[in-house]
């Protein structure tokens, strides 16, 4: 077989398919009542009652409220994020990248603020080691999977000549991290997180903390890659 042939993939099953369906319908079926209800006054009876299907079933594929909040955020974030930083990184700027993958997660979570910053809540369990579900812990996994993906760019950028040698990649991701996380957080703690305003923000955050790790002469102005 030549490397540019894939094997297909087998069909899934009747029952699988079943699955799949009443995975999407209980999925959806929560958003809608988390937005209309909000997270608070939200009950798993209610989506149970309105996906049609037992309390027992839902909770098969969520086991929690929490979980089920995490399943909507994690699904729609594996669509969001696919490409992570995006295949272009060395011929673009740095401060470009970042701030293209701040406006789609900012378009994103401005849709759902009230879930968003429950969701984060959720996470912080799993950051401090307590016992967490599958899906609290798949969210927190985006962490290290994007700050791998930055440090890797980094390192592309540092081989070019955009950015200093002596710095760690990994520090690098981590400020970037520090910096998207607070600004994220402080944008979504207001009432009507305004996207332009939050992005406005972070690109000020950012620059400063590129221009930290560009080489440049006393007399230049380092540009932002």
């Amino acid at each position: 077989m030549s490397e540019d042939q894939t094997v297909p993939k087998e069909p899934l099953s009747v029952r699988e398919r079943g699955k799949q369906r009443r995975r999407i319908r209980i999925k959806e079926t929560a958003r809608t009542v988390f937005l209309e209800l909000g997270y608070e006054a939200a009950t798993t009876r209610e989506i149970a009652d309105r996906a049609d299907v037992s309390q027992g079933t839902l909770f098969a594929y969520a086991p929690t409220k929490s979980e089920l909040l995490l399943m909507i955020i994690n699904d729609d974030l594996e669509v969001l994020r696919a490409d992570k930083f995006g295949s272009d990184a060395l011929t673009r700027p740095l401060i470009d990248i970042l701030m293209d993958f701040a406006k789609r997660d900012m378009d994103y979570w401005a849709q759902y603020p009230e879930m968003a910053r429950q969701a984060r809540r959720e996470v912080g369990v799993v950051l401090l080691g307590r016992p967490s579900g599958p899906e609290a812990v798949r969210y927190a996994a985006w962490k290290p999977t994007l700050l791998n993906a930055l440090a890797a760019i980094v390192r592309e950028k540092q081989g070019a000549g955009f950015l200093r040698s002596a710095v760690s990649a990994e520090l690098v991701s981590e400020l970037w991290w520090a910096i998207y996380n607070q600004n994220l957080h402080n944008w979504l703690m207001s009432d009507q997180p305004n996207v332009a305003q939050g992005l406005s923000q972070l690109r000020n955050l950012l620059q400063l903390a590129i221009a930290g790790i560009q080489p440049f002469s006393a007399t230049t102005l380092p540009t932002a890659h």
